[in-house]
């Protein structure tokens, strides 16, 4: 089999996975807190047929750490951050990150998210508000007060981008430990938007999609010319 067919499909796979990455990044340009994925690619040699043959690698995706616009919503548990930084909740697979801040609280009084997760307050604890509170205010470095008394600090830390694995819209999972480094600013009362340009989305979505289609001619092609010399050898001399 030509050598051709191997980069050509190679070429396919990684396209196939920017197509899916890019449409993930459209379909949340309006989900709060979502960072976008980005593909990077790298180049991978091949001893498919010969060991000077190089291919596209599948791509690996990482988070855009990049912020979002903060929207002013004057609810005072919806909480956008400044700077690089993501807030703990806990989940019933284990501690979680998210910029994701429209919050609420549950039947018992707990700060958590939109999806019903604890938000972690300092340590992992959770963070309650007192029934008939009347006032709650978040300082900019993540305190609570309920009518001025403190009831709890929102746990905030740092990872790198590559410490972080997607999980869902909003949630990523953490390796190591976070890094050091300035904590994030708390704005009350306001939400961070997406950080995906919906133009930019649309125009990478129907450049990849072309440069799939146009591989994926370039396979059937390789495909008809292999299948027509194997009919013109294997037949009546």
């Amino acid at each position: 089999m030509s050598s051709g067919i191997y980069i050509a499909a190679a070429g396919a796979v990684a396209q196939s996975n920017a197509l899916d990455t890019t449409s993930n990044n459209i379909a949340n340009a309006s989900t709060a807190g979502f960072h976008g994925d980005r593909i990077t690619f790298r180049e991978a040699l091949t001893a498919a047929k010969s060991a000077d043959v190089s291919v596209v690698g599948g791509g690996s995706a990482r988070v855009d750490t990049m912020s979002g616009a903060l929207t002013q919503t004057g609810n005072p548990l919806d909480l956008a951050l400044e700077g690089d930084g993501m807030i703990g909740v806990q989940t019933p697979n284990g501690p979680r990150y998210t910029r994701a801040g429209n919050f609420q609280l549950d039947q018992t009084g707990r700060l958590v998210t939109a999806d019903g997760n604890q938000v972690r307050g300092e340590g992992g604890a959770p963070i309650v508000v007192p029934p008939e509170t009347k006032t709650i205010s978040v300082g900019v470095d993540g305190s609570v007060t309920a009518d001025g008394t403190a009831v709890g600090k929102i746990e905030l830390v740092n990872f790198a981008s590559r410490q972080l694995k997607r999980e869902g819209a909003s949630l990523f999972s953490a390796t190591g430990k976070p890094i050091a480094g300035a904590a994030p600013t708390v704005r009350e009362g306001m939400l961070e938007s997406s950080n995906v340009n919906v133009v930019r989305g649309v125009v990478d979505l129907v450049k990849v999609s072309r440069q799939y289609e146009s591989l994926m001619r370039v396979i059937q092609g390789y495909h008809d010319v292999e299948s027509r010399a194997a009919r013109d050898i294997g037949g009546p001399k």
